[in-house]
C-alpha cells in the first residue's frame, strides 16, 4: 500500500514507542540485582548488532549461569541482536520476581534490528539447580513491566503486534493493548489478562477514536485504526456493537484504504481475524 503522508506516519510511529536501536553497538555492559541474585551482561562491538553477548548470573554467591542469553534464539541467530538501551528502559537487563514466588527472574531485552522490528526478551528462571530460558517476542512495540493491580507481580504491558500491517500499511496500523502475567506453567509462559484491566482498554479506545477522527478528516487510511477499535470493544465485552459500528462506518465513508474505500470483504476479514486472535 502507499505510505501515509508524513504527519500521520510520524504520529503512528510515535504511538508505537518501539525500541530504539542502532545498526551496530559499541561494546558495553549492564548489571542488575535483586535479593540473592546478581546478573551481569556484557557484549562486544560488532558491525551489526552486538557481538558475543555473555550473561553471568550469580545466586547466593555461586555462579549458576555463564553463557550467551540468546543461544537458543532464532531472532538473534543471524546478524546478532542489539542490547543498547531502549525507548522504554535505561538498560537491557532486569532482575525481577515476575510470579511472586520470592525467587527473582533475570530478563535480557534484545532487539533484532530492521526498520521497526523486532523486540524480544529472554527470561531466565531458576529451577532449583540451574536456569531455564524462555523467550518472549514483542514484535514492533516492546513492553513495560508494571504492577498494574498492586499484587507484587508485575504485568507485561504491551500491544498486540499481530495487528501490525494486518489490514493496512505498517505506519497506519493501530494496536489494541496486551497485558500478560508471567506464568511458567501456562502455555508459552504467559497468561493473557488484558480483560482484567478495562481502564487500560478504555484509554486505548479514546486514543483510537481520536486518531480515527484525524485520519478521516484528512482522508488517510483508517482500516488499521478501525481494526484495533473493534478489538477493544470485544475486550470490554461490547462485541455486539462491532457489526453495527462497521455498517455505520461504511455508510459514512469512514472505512478508507490507501486507494479509496475499503472493499466489501473488509468486514468479514476483520471479524474472522478477531476470532482467530481470540477477541471474539
Amino acid at each position: 500500500m502507499r505510505r501515509l503522508r508524513s504527519a500521520l506516519v510520524a504520529a503512528a510511529l510515535a504511538a508505537l514507542a518501539a525500541p530504539v536501536a542502532a545498526s551496530a553497538d559499541d561494546a558495553g555492559s549492564a548489571t542488575a540485582a535483586s535479593g540473592a541474585v546478581q546478573a551481569t551482561l556484557t557484549w562486544k562491538a560488532a558491525e551489526i548488532g552486538a557481538g558475543d553477548p555473555r550473561l553471568v548470573v550469580v545466586r547466593a554467591g555461586a555462579t549458576v549461569f555463564d553463557g550467551s542469553p540468546v543461544a537458543a534464539s532464532q531472532s538473534c541467530s543471524e546478524g546478532g541482536c542489539s542490547y543498547a538501551p531502549s525507548a522504554k528502559r535505561s538498560g537491557p537487563l532486569q532482575v525481577r520476581d515476575l510470579d511472586g514466588d520470592g525467587e527473582p527472574e533475570v530478563l535480557v531485552d534484545a532487539y533484532s534490528g530492521g526498520a521497526h522490528c523486532c523486540a524480544l526478551t529472554e527470561i531466565l528462571r531458576f529451577t532449583g539447580s540451574a536456569y531455564s530460558t524462555s523467550e518472549a517476542f514483542w514484535g514492533n512495540t516492546g513492553y513495560d513491566l508494571t504492577d498494574l493491580d498492586g499484587d507484587a507481580r508485575p504485568e507485561f504491558v504491551a500491544s498486540d503486534d499481530t495487528f501490525a500491517g494486518a489490514f493496512t500499511s505498517y505506519a497506519a496500523s493501530f494496536f489494541p493493548p496486551l497485558v500478560l502475567d508471567y506464568d511458567p506453567a501456562a502455555s508459552g509462559g504467559f497468561r493473557d489478562v488484558t480483560r482484567g484491566f478495562p481502564s487500560l482498554v478504555r484509554k486505548n479506545v479514546r486514543r483510537a477514536l481520536h486518531t480515527l477522527r484525524k485520519a478521516r478528516r484528512r482522508h488517510y487510511e483508517t482500516l488499521g485504526i478501525v481494526a484495533a477499535y473493534a478489538a477493544d470493544l470485544y475486550l470490554l465485552g461490547r462485541g455486539r456493537e462491532v457489526r453495527p459500528y462497521l455498517q455505520r462506518a461504511r455508510r459514512r465513508g469512514d472505512l478508507l484504504a490507501a486507494d479509496g474505500r475499503a472493499p466489501r470483504s473488509y468486514d468479514r476479514q476483520l471479524l474472522a481475524f478477531l476470532r482467530k486472535q481470540g477477541y471474539r
